[in-house]
């Protein structure tokens, strides 16, 4: 596949790795609200099915990442309204899993900026939302030719 060959390469494999690692640390830090002292307390309560969709979706997120800077960089392969449906459904995906609680007493970025009822559904629905985030990312990377030979 063409994702393997471009990950193959160390300065995407760096943007994959660095890119996820930022991810998660913003990410930990906001369900947090800043008291790192918490973290521990955060990873503990996590529910497992959420923490494997945390890890699912951190390294698509830099696996995306990585390949969308590929594919800018590359003049001939996808046209510019390729690259630019890419970016978008690839950033649609990593608002919803920023604003997505995984823990059921954890808050998110969204408690800072949505009105209580929207964090309430964002809480409910967290792994619906974490599937559907999952999915967004696997259509970018598959738009944008990811899975081709």
């Amino acid at each position: 596949m063409k994702l393997f060959n471009v990950l193959k390469q160390p300065q995407y494999f760096l943007i994959f790795i660095v890119s996820s690692m930022a991810f998660s640390a913003i990410y930990i830090y906001s369900q947090v609200l800043g008291i790192v002292e918490n973290i521990i307390l955060w990873i503990t309560i996590i529910p497992w099915y959420n923490a494997i969709l945390f890890v699912v979706f951190v390294a698509l997120f830099g696996i995306t990442l990585s390949f969308q800077i590929y594919n800018w960089r590359q003049p001939k392969t996808c046209s510019i309204n390729q690259k630019r449906a890419g970016a978008s459904v690839g950033g649609i995906a990593s608002f919803v899993g920023l604003l997505v609680a995984q823990c059921p007493a954890c808050a998110s970025l969204g408690v800072l900026f949505l009105p209580f009822s929207a964090v309430t559904f964002l809480t409910e629905f967290s792994t619906a939302l974490n599937l559907l985030s999952i999915g967004l990312l696997l259509f970018t990377i598959n738009y944008l030719g990811g899975f081709k030979k």
